[in-house]
């Protein structure tokens, strides 16, 4: 039997609790009857007939304050901005970086074949000799043919990595460069054992031999190009030189074709 507390107003068993109101714990005085036993038909609901008094609460609903909505909003602006401005940012800067590394122009002065010149950051003594051509060289493409010419290198006192060296032949408007020392040394064994790096034009050692070129066959008005790239800090080119040596080329053979 339930009874009805004074203080709260709610119904309790008070034969579970000894007297004692379960919600607000005040002690109620109950007839000795309402501590006998009950049956399952007797028993009552914990709660007062209307059970809304004893729904479960309903949740909170958090509400978003307008300045977090705000930086929130703002926060996705900026993230897209970023998504989309860096990498063109990137692209640019690096656009930028090879335009500033890219000489358009290259300074040209001429030497005479067959007479000593000064050529590189130090002035160091080369002298561009004969040239040759050399036809039916084996695995040499049908239409195409070798010309070879012989150069001296002075020695030089110091060597200085702040410059590069290489060369080119010209015939008619197109310029072609030289042939490597390991595509000779694996195709023409008996062309490479004369052969002469453009290295060595920037190397510190005395060196001669020749400069190895492949051009089409019967090309006319050859000019051999020593190119010279000063090096900055970063050992980007920061200008070019070019010497130009008018050649005048001659039959010349290889043992063993």
């Amino acid at each position: 039997m339930k009874i009805l507390c004074s203080n709260c107003g709610l119904r309790y068993d008070p034969a579970v609790n000894s007297g004692i109101c379960p919600h607000c714990g005040r002690y109620n005085e109950a007839p000795p009857e309402a501590f006998a036993p009950q049956t399952e038909e007797e028993a009552e609901p914990e709660y007062d007939e209307d059970p809304e008094l004893w729904a479960p609460p309903a949740p909170v609903r958090r509400r978003v304050s307008r300045p977090a909505l705000v930086l929130f909003i703002l926060f996705l602006a900026v993230f897209a901005v970023e998504c989309v401005a860096f990498p063109l940012v990137t692209r640019a800067t690096k656009a930028g970086q090879a335009q500033a590394a890219y000489v358009p122009e290259a300074a040209t002065e001429s030497a005479a074949q067959n007479e000593a010149f000064a050529f590189g950051p130090a002035g160091r003594q080369v002298l561009v000799g004969e040239a040759q051509r050399l036809g039916g060289i084996r695995g040499t493409e049908e239409g195409a043919e070798v010309v070879r010419v012989w150069c001296e290198v002075d020695k030089e006192q110091d060597y200085r990595s702040d410059w590069a060296a290489d060369a080119f032949l010209q015939a008619g408007d197109i310029y072609y460069p030289a042939i490597q020392t390991y595509d000779l040394e694996k195709f023409y064994p008996e062309l490479a054992a004369e052969a002469l790096d453009p290295y060595a034009f920037q190397s510190a050692s005395m060196d001669e031999g020749w400069l190895y070129f492949l051009v089409p066959e019967g090309a006319a008005g050859h000019t051999l190009w020593l190119q010279c790239q000063t090096l900055d800090r970063s050992y980007d080119i920061s200008e070019t030189a070019m010497t130009g040596i008018a050649l005048t080329v001659t039959e010349g053979s290889v043992s063993g074709e």
